[in-house]
């Protein structure tokens, strides 16, 4: 019996939990829905944690484990789609504040860009951490929660917000 306990728990400890089984499930959901997943690191927007330090006190690199969540545009690359743009989500800002991403690269965020955030971005789970749009695809870093209904929040964002910067890049040329 203990020799057959021995052989059966290692091969019970690799089968996926509950937990993951749902995770496995919001991923099949987004890839039925033509949205990509790809599992990435990203520099945590809250590094100073405890958790970035070993027991003797050395400082680790603040990196957050991150599903990316993307989707494409089936627009050809034009001239006139909003500028790409990278956002963070602010540590202690409401989330439903059109403050609640603020951007990470040099550049201050247009005000098309603030307007397509303030109107989609309020909607999405707190553990969304980035959001990043590059002319082509939209891309949402998630800490990903064993929770469909979080995984909807964030396929409509991504579904409303290619049709939207559509929309946007379709406007801007008739001007």
């Amino acid at each position: 019996g203990l020799v057959l306990m021995m052989l059966i728990a290692p091969i019970l400890s690799i089968l996926p939990g509950k937990s993951q089984k749902q995770i496995m499930a919001v991923r099949r959901a987004a890839m039925a829905r033509g949205i990509s997943v790809e599992l990435t690191t990203i520099e945590d927007p809250n590094p100073d944690q405890d958790k970035y330090r070993t027991s003797t006190g050395r400082a680790l690199p603040p990196k957050l484990q991150v599903a990316a969540y993307k989707g494409l545009s089936r627009m050809s690359s034009s001239n006139g789609a909003l500028e790409a743009f990278q956002v963070q989500r602010t540590a202690d800002q409401d989330p439903s504040s059109p403050d609640a991403f603020h951007s990470i690269t040099d550049a201050s965020l247009p005000e098309a860009c603030r307007t397509f955030l303030a109107q989609y971005a309020s909607a999405l789970p707190t553990t969304v951490q980035q959001i990043i749009w590059d002319g082509r695809q939209l891309n949402v870093y998630w800490v990903e929660q064993p929770d469909h209904q979080m995984g909807e929040k964030i396929f409509t964002f991504i579904e409303e917000g290619l049709q939207c910067l559509a929309e946007f890049s379709s406007i801007s040329k008739t001007d």
